[in-house]
């Protein structure tokens, strides 16, 4: 299963750059894993960028985590 991350903008929207990064499953990409509705034009990113200091929702991450345990090459996979 494929996944992306989408930004979580707060309440000066896109000006204010984004708030928080979610993960979605690129089959449902307006629904974060935690539940959050995403915005259709929120920016996105690849699951590559997740745990690279993004800020990023704690509750997406978990649940990421469990889904795609290990980044494919990781030598401890």
């Amino acid at each position: 299963m494929s996944h992306q991350l989408r930004a979580e903008y707060g309440p000066a929207g896109r000006g204010g750059g984004v708030k928080m990064w979610h993960v979605v499953r690129n089959t449902d990409g307006l629904v974060a894993m935690c539940g959050r509705e995403i915005e259709a034009d929120a920016e996105a990113q690849s699951e590559e960028a997740w745990g690279t200091g993004l800020r990023a929702c704690q509750q997406c991450g978990s649940l990421y985590m469990h889904e795609v345990p290990h980044f494919p090459g990781d030598p401890h996979r």
